[in-house]
C-alpha cells in the first residue's frame, strides 16, 4: 500500500493545531479550585484539619502507653532517673515499641544550632567532651550514642515504626555528614527512607511562601513588602513559564514576597530525602478565617487566591495529608501567619503578609 506524502504546509499547521490544543489543555489543568477546609481553631491558632499522627509514632505511643506515663509521673516526683531508665529499659527489652522508640531517640547526640554536622559541645570548636542528649534535661540519665540510638530505632523500626525508620535514615546521614564511623551506607538510609514512607511516615522538605499580590498594569513584577526587614528572599522564585500561566489566568502587578515557613518537621529530622518542595501561595486580599491548603506531595505548587477559593497550577497532583495553614491575627495588626504541619501534628512557621 502506498501513502502520499503530506503537503509541508499541512504538517505545521497540524503541528500549530496540537501546540494550541495542548498548551490550552495545560492552562485549564493548572487552573482546578483547591479543596480547601476553613479553620476552627480560636485565637489565631492553626487547626488540625482532621490530621491524626500515625500510631506508631512517638507521640501517640506515650499517650496510649500507661507503663509509660507512669514512669514518668514518677520520675517527675521523685527525680529518679535510675528508676525511670530501669522502666524504660525493661519494657523495650519486652519490645514495647513506645519504649524502643524514647530510648533511641533519648540517645541521639544533640546539634549544635547552626552547625547540623556538629555535636554538642563541640559548637565552633574543637574537644574531647562527651556530646550532650537531645533532650535538654537528660530524665533517663543516659549518655548519647549513635550506635545504641541506632540500635533501638531498627528494632522500634522492625515493629512497625515509621518514625523510627525515618529518624534512623537520618541519623544514618548525620554520622556520615560528621565523620562518626559507622557500618551503614547510603543504601541504607534509602532503605529506611523508602521503608517509612510505606509505613505511613512521609517527610518531605517544603519551603512554603507568601506572596502578596498588588494589581496593576499588564506584566508581573517581583519585589519585596516595604519595611520587611526579617529573613532571608527565597532562593526560588518563578519560572518564566509559571509567570506565563499566571499571566494568562488574568493576574498582573507586582508579587511582594513576605514570608514563609519550612525546613526540617524537628530537632531530629533536619535531613529528609528528596528535593526541596516549593510552595508559593500568592493572598490579594485577607481571607477574613484561617484557610487550610494541602501540602502537596514532593512536587512545587503555586496557590492562587481567587474570591473565596484558590486556584492550585498545576492542579493535579499527589498530596501529603496535612495541611498548610493561612491565620489571620486576631489582634489589631492585620498580619496572617502562615504555618506547617509537621508529622507529629504540631505547626511551625511565621509571619505571611499584610493588609492592606
Amino acid at each position: 500500500m502506498q501513502f502520499d506524502a503530506m503537503p509541508e504546509n499541512m504538517i505545521i499547521l497540524r503541528r500549530g493545531l496540537l501546540y494550541a490544543v495542548l498548551c490550552c489543555s495545560f492552562l485549564l489543568e493548572a487552573q482546578q479550585p483547591v479543596a480547601i477546609q476553613i479553620g476552627t481553631e480560636q485565637g489565631g491558632l492553626p487547626s488540625s484539619g482532621g490530621y491524626k499522627p500515625s500510631s506508631l509514632s512517638l507521640t501517640q505511643l506515650l499517650e496510649s502507653d500507661r507503663l509509660l506515663q507512669e514512669g514518668m509521673m514518677s520520675f517527675m516526683r521523685s527525680g529518679d532517673s535510675k528508676s525511670y531508665r530501669d522502666t524504660v529499659v525493661s519494657a523495650a527489652s519486652r519490645e514495647d515499641i513506645g519504649a524502643e522508640l524514647l530510648l533511641a531517640e533519648q540517645y541521639i547526640p544533640k546539634q549544635c544550632p547552626f552547625e547540623i554536622n556538629q555535636d554538642m559541645p563541640h559548637c565552633g570548636k574543637s574537644g574531647n567532651e562527651p556530646p550532650h542528649v537531645v533532650f535538654r534535661q537528660n530524665p533517663l540519665g543516659i549518655e548519647a550514642s549513635y550506635e545504641e540510638a541506632a540500635r533501638w530505632l531498627e528494632k522500634a523500626s522492625a515493629h512497625g515504626s515509621g518514625e523510627a525508620s525515618e529518624v534512623l535514615a537520618q541519623l544514618i546521614t548525620r554520622m556520615q555528614a560528621n565523620g562518626h564511623g559507622t557500618s551503614y551506607t547510603a543504601a541504607d538510609s534509602a532503605r529506611f527512607h523508602a521503608l517509612a514512607r510505606s509505613q505511613g511516615y512521609d517527610v518531605e522538605p517544603i519551603s512554603a511562601i507568601c506572596y502578596k499580590l498588588t494589581p496593576g498594569g499588564t506584566s508581573i513584577s517581583l519585589g519585596r513588602l516595604l519595611g520587611l526587614i526579617l529573613g532571608q528572599p527565597p532562593q526560588k522564585l518563578f519560572t518564566e513559564e509559571e509567570l506565563a500561566a499566571l499571566n494568562k489566568a488574568g493576574v498582573s502587578g507586582s508579587l511582594l514576597y513576605g514570608g514563609g515557613s519550612g525546613n526540617g518537621d524537628s530537632v531530629m529530622l533536619m535531613r529528609p530525602e528528596g528535593p526541596v518542595a516549593h510552595v508559593r501561595i500568592i493572598l490579594d486580599h485577607d481571607p477574613g478565617h484561617e484557610v487550610l491548603l494541602p501540602i502537596p506531595a514532593h512536587r512545587d505548587v503555586i496557590f492562587l487566591q481567587r474570591g473565596d477559593t484558590f486556584l492550585a497550577f498545576p492542579g493535579n497532583g499527589p498530596n501529603l495529608p496535612r495541611f498548610l495553614s493561612l491565620t489571620p491575627s486576631t489582634t489589631t495588626d492585620p498580619q496572617i501567619s502562615l504555618f506547617t504541619q509537621t508529622m507529629d501534628g504540631g505547626h511551625s512557621g511565621g509571619f505571611c503578609t499584610r493588609f492592606p
